[in-house]
C-alpha cells in the first residue's frame, strides 16, 4: 500500500493524495519531494486533498508536527487549499497545533469527511478565490 497520488480532475486542480497502511514518514517525505515541485511548476491554483481514512497508525519512524511543519513549509505558493480526509483524532490535534503556530495552514486546511466533501468545498474556494479561471474552465 502506502502513499499514492493521482489527480483528480482533468484540469489538474486537485491532487489526491492516498495514506494506506504500511507507511513510514520516509516514504512520505520521499513522495513530497515529487509532489511539492510538480504542483509549483504548474505555475497556476492549485490544491490537495490527503485521504487518511486508510492510513492506519502513524509510523514511529518520525516526528508528527515536525513533518507536519515541513510539510507547510514546503507548500507551494499557488497551492490554495489542502484537504484532510476522514482524518483520525491524533492527526485533528496535530493539525490544530500546527495551525496555532503557522497562520498559513490554517488558511490553506479543510477537514471532510469524504473525497466528493473535500472536492466539493476546494471547487467552492477556487471559485470563490478565482472566479475568472473557474469560469474559463467552466466554459471549456
Amino acid at each position: 500500500m502506502g502513499i499514492r497520488y493521482e489527480w483528480a480532475d482533468d484540469h489538474k486542480i486537485i491532487l489526491d493524495i492516498y495514506l494506506e497502511t504500511p507507511w513510514t514518514w520516509v516514504e512520505y517525505n520521499d513522495n513530497l519531494k515529487v509532489i511539492m515541485p510538480m504542483l509549483r511548476d504548474l505555475k497556476y491554483p492549485c490544491a490537495t486533498t490527503v485521504n487518511t481514512s486508510k492510513m492506519g497508525s502513524i509510523p514511529n519512524d518520525g516526528n508528527v508536527l515536525e513533518n507536519l511543519i515541513g510539510v507547510e513549509k514546503n507548500m507551494p505558493d499557488n497551492v490554495f487549499a489542502s484537504a484532510i480526509i476522514a482524518a483520525p483524532y491524533v492527526i485533528s490535534v496535530f493539525m490544530n497545533i500546527l495551525m496555532r503556530v503557522r497562520p498559513r495552514a490554517q488558511r490553506l486546511a479543510l477537514f471532510t469527511s469524504t473525497p466528493q466533501e473535500a472536492h466539493q468545498k476546494i471547487y467552492a474556494r477556487y471559485r470563490e478565490l478565482y472566479p475568472d479561471l473557474a469560469e474559463k474552465i467552466a466554459n471549456q
